[in-house]
């Protein structure tokens, strides 16, 4: 009889690593405008506040800085490219 076919298991998924609108966790952010232009450091609420008023996402794209750096975007527009 032939051996019966193993199959390989499923590679693992890539784990999302942006942390963007409400999964951002500091008090702080370094804001960056959607059109590139520093706005400042501006407390998270008031940042994704200005974003949602865009219509766009905040995205913490330097987590390791002091403050977390912030860029106002569409995100999946983002994640397409």
């Amino acid at each position: 009889m032939r051996p019966r076919r193993r199959y390989a298991p499923e590679p693992p998924r890539p784990t999302r690593t942006d942390v963007i609108n409400e999964d951002i966790r500091s008090a702080q952010v370094r804001l960056i405008g959607d059109d590139g232009s520093q706005l400042g450091i501006k407390a998270t609420s008031e940042a994704q506040k200005y974003a949602w008023d865009k219509n766009l996402d905040l995205v913490i794209v330097a987590a390791q800085a002091d403050p977390p750096v912030a860029r106002v975007m569409d995100y999946s527009k983002y994640r397409y490219e």
